[in-house]
């Protein structure tokens, strides 16, 4: 299971223990014996898959985790339905902005799937208002589903105006709780709340992958194509010396000082894997283990000497062109001044032509007193 879909899962599968473990000694004192002992079993298969993990070292797959949860769910709504749990007013409550936590993921889980592959380019708190819209509408929907049910079969799903209208109030208190986190992590660059599970569904029904994939080898092309100028530079690798065949800290610095300068001034893109006439070399020969270990290398060095507030500034993709790996690096306009940190020094780089030229004195000071009069 991947660490985002973990974390999503240890969210919500916690969310359910409580409301078992507020089940259980609600009602002890009760004469209620079947809902104390529906919720101890509930409460104990939600520790299977883990069980099943340190004791005998059995992973449970990501699909399997999914259905159980859905399946302790629906064991807990067919409980409310067939009045198990009649009396505590606060059951629905939680049962309800539990669905909508879990349906808040979901939207977050496409939304930032769409912000990655650059199909959304607004910003974070734009993404945000899309999460908290998309989960809105798929509460609504579910509520019309409820009510489609009780018209054909008498569910008794929606028992009376009150009861739906707390339902869409919870709905909409979980939308704008996981909008709010999705926002946050969208602009720290993180995933942490976001499911690989969902995602990869979306992508695969979609095919969303290899038409981005296709795009972006075209793109990349076109701007090979064109050459380097002031919104656009290429570098032959990101940390090995073609000349000395060494790891050599000058070349991360060389693309940082670019990613810093495309920052500072009016933003660009930055190829890396292929060198000054265009050529495509590939990253080979960095020596990294795998295409994600780049992806992971360049992210730290932008976080380290950059600094990782203006991730959002900054998105990049990793293609395959012919079995050659490179990066094309999109740099947005940052509204901020942006320094690169080197050992104990901070340097302020701007694009001058197609070269990045390192501004200090009263350049420098002239130069944010302009461009940055206004933040």
């Amino acid at each position: 299971m991947g660490k985002s879909t973990h974390v999503v899962h240890i969210v919500i599968i916690n969310m359910i223990r409580l409301i078992l473990l507020i089940t259980f000694f609600y009602s002890y004192n009760t004469p209620r014996p079947i809902v104390q002992l529906v919720s101890i079993i509930a409460f104990c298969v939600t520790f299977i898959p883990i069980t099943l993990k340190k004791l005998f070292d059995i992973d449970i797959p990501v699909t399997f985790e999914i259905l159980y949860l859905m399946g302790i769910y629906g064991i807990l709504t067919i409980g409310e339905l067939r009045g198990f749990y009649s009396g505590l007013w606060w059951w629905s409550i939680l049962i309800s902005l539990t669905a909508s936590v879990a349906l808040g993921f979901i939207s977050l889980s496409i939304i930032h799937m769409l912000y990655k592959r650059n199909k959304i380019s607004e910003s974070p708190i734009f993404a945000g208002i899309l999460i908290f819209c998309f989960s809105v509408t798929l509460g609504i929907f579910w509520e019309i589903f409820e009510f489609i049910l009780d018209m054909i079969i008498h569910s008794g799903l929606q028992k009376n105006l009150l009861d739906t209208m707390q339902d869409i109030s919870m709905n909409i208190l979980g939308a704008l709780v996981v909008s709010i986190a999705g926002a946050f992590y969208i602009k720290r660059g993180k995933d942490y709340l976001v499911s690989t599970f969902m995602s990869g569904v979306i992508e695969r029904t979609f095919n969303l992958r290899k038409t981005e994939e296709k795009n972006m080898v075209q793109k990349a092309l076109e701007i090979i194509q064109r050459g380097e100028g002031e919104n656009i530079e290429f570098k032959s690798t990101i940390r090995t010396n073609l000349y000395t065949k060494s790891f050599d800290k000058l070349m991360e610095l060389n693309i940082l000082k670019t990613i810093t300068a495309f920052l500072n001034t009016n933003g660009g893109i930055l190829l890396i894997g292929v060198d000054d006439k265009g050529e495509i070399l590939g990253l080979e020969q960095d020596g990294f283990q795998s295409v994600d270990k780049i992806g992971l290398h360049l992210t730290n060095l932008i976080n380290t000497s950059i600094g990782n507030n203006f991730l959002p500034f900054i998105k990049f993709e990793i293609i395959n062109i012919e079995g050659k790996v490179i990066i094309l690096v999109r740099c947005n306009e940052s509204k901020r001044q942006v320094f690169l940190k080197d050992g104990n020094e901070e340097e302020f780089y701007v694009r001058n032509g197609p070269a990045s030229i390192k501004l200090k004195g009263s350049s420098l000071v002239d130069y944010i007193k302009h461009k940055f009069r206004d933040n």
